[in-house]
């Protein structure tokens, strides 16, 4: 039997060779078409599952559209996003100012009750100042007229005592 020398590049020519071959009987050209197959078969995968140049241009344009739709959703997305940035950083200032506006308001309330507090103070510590000034005052008085009244008995005490030495 003749070896038939199975050409990869040109399959469709080994096959046509052998077959054209007067030497080979019928069940050897059989065989080197069998063999043929299989190595075919072995080389090439399922023809179903090879794609084509149209399903691969199909395939292309779909997932160019689905890119595209995903980049307009990103774009949204990030405009979307954006913006909620811009508004949450638009609340934030108006937070701050609020809170602003609250601490010069809660400082000032506050001042003024301190203002109060110390008038109050104030007033309470003449009010005091006075009271004890007018007690001492009164104080003074008292020791003076108690010191008068002892000075007085004091001095009757001595004019007796000396009109009972002199009489």
């Amino acid at each position: 039997m003749a070896a038939v020398k199975f050409d990869r590049r040109h399959p469709g020519i080994s096959v046509y060779e052998a077959l054209i071959n007067k030497e080979l009987s019928e069940e050897e050209k059989a065989k080197i078409i069998a063999e043929a197959i299989d190595t075919l078969s072995k080389e090439f995968p399922n023809l179903k599952d090879v794609a084509t140049s149209k399903d691969l241009t199909e395939t292309e344009l779909r997932l160019t559209k689905e890119i595209e739709a995903t980049r307009k959703e990103i774009k949204e997305l990030e405009l979307r996003l954006t913006q909620d940035i811009e508004a949450t950083r638009k609340e934030i200032k108006e937070i701050e100012a609020n809170l602003q506006k609250e601490i010069k308001e809660l400082d000032l309330k506050l001042s003024k009750e301190i203002k109060e507090v110390e008038l109050k103070l104030s007033k309470e510590i003449k009010e005091l100042d006075l009271k004890l000034s007018k007690e001492i005052k009164e104080t003074k008085f008292t020791m003076l007229k108690w010191q008068f009244v002892f000075w007085i008995s004091q001095m009757a005490a001595l004019v007796a005592i000396l009109y009972k030495i002199l009489s």
